[in-house]
C-alpha cells in the first residue's frame, strides 16, 4: 500500500457535539475502522458485535419510528 492509497482512505470529517467543532479522521473502507487516526482492521467478532447491535437498534428505531409519526398525525389534526 502506497501514500496516495492510505491518504484516499482516511478523510477528515467535521462534526458538532456539545455545540463544539471537532475534526475526526473516519476511514471509508469495509472492515476497516480508525484508531488514533490510523487504520486498522476489525476482527470478526468485532464485525459479528456490529451486526447484531445495529439489528437490535433498527428493530428498537422502528418501533419508536411508529409512536413518534402517531403523534405527528395527532399534532398535524389538532393544528390543521
Amino acid at each position: 500500500m502506497n501514500l496516495e492509497e492510505l491518504l484516499e482512505t482516511v478523510k477528515r470529517k467535521v462534526v458538532y457535539r456539545d455545540r463544539k467543532r471537532k475534526v475526526v479522521k473516519r476511514t471509508n473502507k469495509a472492515g476497516y475502522k480508525t484508531v488514533d487516526g490510523k487504520e486498522v482492521k476489525m476482527s470478526a467478532q468485532e464485525k459479528m458485535n456490529r451486526k447484531l447491535a445495529q439489528k437490535k437498534a433498527a428493530r428498537k428505531r422502528r418501533m419508536k419510528m411508529k409512536q413518534s409519526v402517531r403523534k405527528r398525525n395527532m399534532t398535524n389534526k389538532v393544528k390543521h
